[in-house]
């Protein structure tokens, strides 16, 4: 049978699908699994719990493929064309891929739905926000809930485990120096969740005293290395999970390589503002320190359900993550290295 999942979204929204991707491939080897995502994070399907197929789109395009019907026909024709007996669509998924997933002839089409689709009867099964309200718990009890509508899935357990990503470690080096290492990654996908770049350099600088302080450069827009951090160019997702497996201790915002690191067992301090509470780090939680303000009133302002686009608080805005100071974190990163449950040298 072929099973077609929709996950075109962002590097940490992935991260936390791979399980429910790997589940199923273990417990029903004999499926055919498609995989929709986008480019950045279609590296993290390989090995030997991936999908037999990857389609790849950047989010942007297909999400938009909804208000072009060429596009939009050309996608669910692609989807339509592998016979699918069943699809799962992630809940963080556009009205292209509901679409896709309903007219795609599969029969079984499991998902979850944030209340904005307008597409009716996309789904014959709609699993509910868990408890938790994490989206790694979501996406595991939907691939549970799909397993179960073909007898399987009695022995999955509540909770997913870390996602298997060994195939992106292939060929990497083992760790050099006398000194414990830190990786600073200063970016992320919405401006909305970045606490300023110059006040990470600060902190990589004050680390490199007693650190080897590693400053990820990605992207054009990358901010060079500050003094006493070595750059640390990454051109590939291999490359990054590689750098970040090999580190004592992860430091940046609550963005993709925060949950990459997360998802490789490295430690790490992420600087916390609007995000809901729910993409805190799921994985390894003794060993991270998710930063958030104590006492505002208005933080988090998103919520799994209803993420946002610009800050309301006008009276203070982005209060939630000018709380920070560079001082603060540094004192926060030298604890995570301090504590047992880091790594030693």
């Amino acid at each position: 049978m072929r099973v077609v999942l929709f996950k075109l979204n962002h590097l940490g929204d992935n991260v936390a699908f791979v399980p429910a991707v790997q589940a199923l491939r273990r417990s029903f080897p004999e499926w055919e699994l498609t995989v929709l995502t986008t480019p950045n994070a279609a590296g993290l399907y390989g090995g030997p719990l991936g999908p037999h197929e990857i389609l790849e789109c950047p989010k942007r395009a297909f999400d938009k493929s909804y208000r072009r019907p060429w596009e939009l026909a050309r996608w669910i024709w692609a989807v339509r064309r592998r016979r699918p007996g069943a699809c799962l669509v992630a809940f963080d998924q556009s009205n292209a891929a509901h679409a896709a997933a309903r007219f795609s002839g599969a029969a079984v089409r499991i998902g979850g739905n944030l209340g904005r689709i307008r597409v009716g009867r996309s789904l014959t099964e709609d699993i509910p926000v868990p408890d938790d309200s994490r989206p790694a718990t979501w996406n595991w009890r939907m691939a549970r809930a799909l397993a179960r509508a073909f007898g399987g899935g009695a022995d999955w357990p509540d909770f997913p485990p870390p996602p298997d990503l060994r195939h992106l470690l292939e060929g990497a080096s083992g760790p050099a120096g006398a000194r414990r290492r830190v990786v600073v990654h200063a970016g992320a996908s919405r401006e909305l969740n970045q606490w300023p770049p110059q006040k990470f350099a600060s902190v990589a600088s004050a680390l490199s005293r007693d650190f080897d302080v590693f400053w990820v450069e990605h992207g054009t827009g990358a901010a060079a290395a500050p003094p006493g951090a070595v750059a640390a160019p990454v051109a590939t997702l291999a490359g990054l999970a590689q750098r970040l497996a090999g580190a004592d201790l992860f430091l940046g915002n609550n963005s993709g390589p925060m949950h990459l690191a997360n998802a490789l067992g490295c430690p790490g301090v992420a600087v916390t503002g609007p995000t809901a509470s729910g993409w805190d780090p799921y994985w390894n939680r003794d060993r991270w320190t998710a930063l958030r303000h104590p006492n505002l009133h208005c933080a988090p302002c998103e919520r799994l359900t209803a993420p946002v686009s610009g800050c309301a608080n006008h009276a203070s805005p982005m209060a939630c993550m000018a709380y920070w100071t560079e001082q603060m974190v540094e004192e926060a990163c030298r604890l995570r290295l301090g504590r047992a449950g880091g790594r030693t040298p």
